[in-house]
């Protein structure tokens, strides 16, 4: 008897794509692993979402749902804030509460923000990432209409903190560096010591990192740089006295 034939009916795992959209200061960026897949200037003055659905027209055809999707959100559409941990704070939604209310005093106005720290430890001051619940949830919409899994949201500070493990330096200034517009958060003594957000359109990344670390009023410290939207998610880079 003959052995039986079986017809091959497709392949069984076909190859799954995970993008990463990226909002930077000047570009929303489509990448597909280490490749920029697309890339438009962004208008701040028109809405987002229709941005973003130009950015994701070019994607390939692919099944339905197959696909996954996370977004790296960096400033100006996330806002980054040391929290201090006052005294009568108990639980760590008590603290979220706290940033909004420190938020608001900054802008002078109340959206609704989704509050996320950055390995932060309990009853010490806190490294804070708020995105307005509007975005995310446009974040999410996006997602959805283009049959993509939504796998969550990031900062530039979540992925290079996380190279790290479980310890981080005692002493170091993390930052996130853009062409216009760049973040650092400082550590101190094995504690976040000071954060914030500077525009520096005519500076070089080494001549914003030594502003940074000046206005901060530490010693020159170790440096750690994620320079996102030129692709390098991790970079070191050593005190210039080193």
């Amino acid at each position: 008897m003959a052995a039986p034939h079986y017809r091959r009916s497709g392949v069984l795992f076909p190859f799954i794509n995970h993008w990463c959209c990226k909002l930077h200061h000047h570009h929303l960026q489509l990448w597909r692993g280490s490749e920029l897949y697309a890339q438009f200037q962004w208008q701040p003055d028109l809405p987002l979402p229709p941005q973003l659905d130009h950015l994701f027209s070019t994607l390939p055809a692919a099944f339905a749902w197959r696909d996954s999707l996370e977004f790296i959100v960096d400033a100006p559409h996330v806002n980054y804030l040391l929290v201090p941990w006052p005294e009568g704070i108990t639980r760590p939604r008590e603290l979220r509460q706290y940033a909004r209310l420190l938020l608001v005093e900054q802008l002078g106005e109340q959206p609704e923000m989704k509050v996320s720290f950055l390995r932060s430890g309990f009853g010490e001051d806190a490294f804070a990432a708020l995105l307005n619940k509007t975005l995310l949830a446009s974040l999410k919409q996006v997602a959805r209409q283009h049959r993509l899994r939504f796998t969550g949201c990031s900062t530039p500070f979540s992925n290079l903190l996380n190279r790290f493990g479980r310890t981080l330096p005692e002493n170091a200034l993390f930052a996130s560096t853009g062409e216009q517009e760049s973040s650092f958060a400082f550590r101190w003594q094995h504690r976040w010591h000071t954060v914030f957000t500077l525009h520096l359109p005519h500076s070089d990344r080494l001549q914003q990192l030594e502003t940074a670390n000046r206005l901060a009023g530490l010693p020159p410290l170790k440096r750690y740089v994620a320079d996102s939207e030129a692709g390098t998610t991790y970079a070191a880079e050593n005190n210039p006295d080193d």
